[in-house]
């Protein structure tokens, strides 16, 4: 059954990172594609900003190619990278080769589709989130720039250079963008997380102190902002919790116990992950539309 796009209005889509976690998050989209689920707003952080623009473009299995397929190349990751962009990840293969050539990406889709994508990143002087709608810019820039600064690990990458500000992962300043989401109108919410329930962040390890006081000297409220990601993402899991709890959000996660890491290449654990996504959505498909068809409270 397709619900109607109009029983979808002032529901937001959020979309929270993790890595090569999001392959759960594509195998999400894949079903919600599938089942013709379409969100007016959706918006994302890091990899699961990435795997929600397919879902904006229509794009019916490209996260399971980019983010399942392609990451036994070895230009996708690893120490090579970091000596020929300084970045674990090869961000020129992923925003650049992966879209325009490997698996091609539709950006006029992207950018005239009537749903709207918002990306977060953190800007480097503030320690601060700034937000970018596709709407706005051009669907091949917005991919090289504003989606490979939310997807530029600190210490692990370079900021990014936008409009003249310097970003980095918007998952650090705002790891679950639902008060974003909520502030630009949406009542209501469908929230991917990519970890168990259950899962608490943990603050940051002491080693990594002065790694980021030598790497971001630069930056120091972006490392005070790193310091604290581990309240401010709890602190959202227990206001998710609550409006769960009311009605006001829908939550879909892993529920099988993940196998995956932030920086996994398993091709198989990848292509299971992506797999349970897909089916545990397609199993709660009948609560969630039973829920976004219900009157608002």
């Amino acid at each position: 059954m397709v619900l109607p796009k109009e029983k979808i209005v002032g529901v937001g889509l959020v979309l929270e990172g993790g890595g090569m976690r999001a392959a759960y998050s594509g195998g999400v989209l894949d079903a919600f594609l599938d089942e013709g689920v379409h969100f007016p707003y959706v918006i994302g952080v890091s990899a699961g900003a990435n795997a929600g623009s397919d879902y904006v473009a229509g794009q019916r299995e490209r996260n399971h190619r980019v983010f399942v397929e392609l990451v036994a190349d070895r230009r996708y990751a690893g120490f090579a990278n970091l000596l020929r962009e300084r970045s674990w990840f090869g961000m020129r293969f992923l925003f650049e080769t992966l879209p325009d050539e490997l698996a091609p990406f539709d950006y006029e889709s992207f950018r005239r589709s009537a749903q709207t994508m918002v990306v977060a990143v953190t800007d480097c002087a503030t320690g601060r989130p700034a937000y970018f709608r596709q709407h706005d810019y051009d669907g091949r820039w917005f991919v090289r720039t504003v989606q490979r600064a939310s997807s530029s690990l600190p210490v692990l990458s370079p900021p990014v250079t936008i409009e003249g500000h310097r970003y980095l992962d918007g998952g650090v300043s705002d790891p679950l963008p639902l008060d974003r989401s909520i502030a630009e109108g949406n009542s209501r919410n469908v929230v991917v997380l990519t970890r168990n329930a259950g899962y608490r962040k943990e603050p940051q390890p002491a080693w990594l102190e002065p790694l980021t006081t030598v790497v971001l000297a630069r930056y120091p409220a972006l490392r005070r902002t790193m310091r604290e990601r581990h309240l401010r993402y709890n602190a959202s899991l227990d206001r998710l919790a609550l409006l769960e709890q009311t009605g006001e959000a829908f939550v879909l996660q892993p529920i099988k116990p993940l196998v995956v890491g932030r920086l996994e290449r398993d091709v198989a654990a990848l292509d299971a992950l992506y797999r349970q996504g897909y089916q545990e959505t397609r199993e709660r498909a009948a609560d969630l539309k039973a829920w976004l068809a219900a009157p608002e409270r």
